[in-house]
């Protein structure tokens, strides 16, 4: 791994990437410590809410292996972007296009092979990735739990939004993402969602009792982005392959979802984790080096 990184940091660092400052959108990361609770449907529902209140955003696929972001989405992913750029293509080329109004890439695991490829290879990825800051919002769909993996695409985050339910191994696996989180110092303040709450009180709970162990144990500042409460709908929009804010946008979750979309564009300030190529290559040692 230590040798990985040092390949990797050479490539950021090179004399065509020194200085040069890679504008970004705002980047959430949207994780969670366990499957099954309702990451990636929130991710994309957020996403279109996001979109109607007048933001470009893009869906960053990055649950590798287990890719399903255009299963929600209804659309067809034949190639994701690492792959397409070896084969001479570019970004463009293999952003897909939803009827929702986001737009979707496939990462790729590609990402985490750069210091393999040869050098113009890796100056036209590093300059594709450029190509981001055409979007107002990027959302990254991370797999399940928490891997090395998913702590790299993390680094790329301005902001971390942590999906549990108040479940206890929901909420212990959740505890355990917040402690890597920790352990590789990504952030110092991670917003929680808590999904399929029955009620105000159950959601309040869970919150709480996550907050009050990351502050004791890990020094780390939780922010409560709200609740989505259980409905039936849920599951039948996924059943039925339309994202659930589109097929009942008068739903309870589609209302919880559309509130969590206004609360994030009425903050007043994000912390910009990314300015430049080298800070994130700086930021990938931590968790390769």
């Amino acid at each position: 791994m230590i040798d990985q990184a040092s390949k990797l940091r050479d490539i950021i660092t090179t004399p065509e990437s020194k200085n040069e400052t890679l504008h970004q959108p705002i980047v959430y990361s949207v994780v969670s410590g366990k499957g099954g609770v309702g990451k990636t449907n929130f991710s994309v529902n957020l996403a279109i809410k996001l979109f109607e209140q007048g933001k470009k955003v893009l869906i960053m696929d990055a649950d590798i292996g287990m890719s399903n972001v255009n299963i929600v989405l209804g659309v067809e992913v034949k190639h994701d972007l690492f792959y397409a750029l070896h084969n001479g293509g570019n970004f463009e080329e293999v952003v897909v296009k939803s009827p929702y109004g986001p737009d979707l890439l496939s990462g790729g695991a590609e990402f985490f092979h750069l210091e393999s490829l040869d050098y113009q290879s890796q100056q036209h990825i590093l300059k594709e990735l450029k190509l981001l800051e055409e979007y107002d919002i990027v959302i990254i769909d991370n797999g399940a739990g928490i891997s090395k993996q998913s702590l790299a695409f993390t680094i790329l985050a301005d902001e971390i939004i942590l999906i549990t339910t108040p479940e206890p191994t929901a909420i212990t696996d959740a505890y355990r993402v917040l402690k890597m989180i920790s352990l590789y110092k990504l952030k110092n303040r991670v917003k929680i969602v808590v999904n399929q709450v029955q009620d105000k009180v159950s959601g309040d709970e869970s919150f709480e009792k996550l907050s009050k162990t990351a502050n004791e144990f890990l020094k780390l500042k939780l922010d409560s982005l709200g609740y989505i409460f259980s409905d039936i709908r849920v599951n039948k929009s996924i059943m039925e392959q339309e994202p659930l804010v589109i097929k009942y946008p008068n739903a309870v979750a589609s209302q919880n979802i559309e509130n969590i979309a206004e609360s994030l564009l009425n903050e007043d300030s994000i912390e910009l984790n990314i300015s430049a190529i080298k800070q994130f290559g700086n930021r990938i040692l931590r968790i390769f080096g």
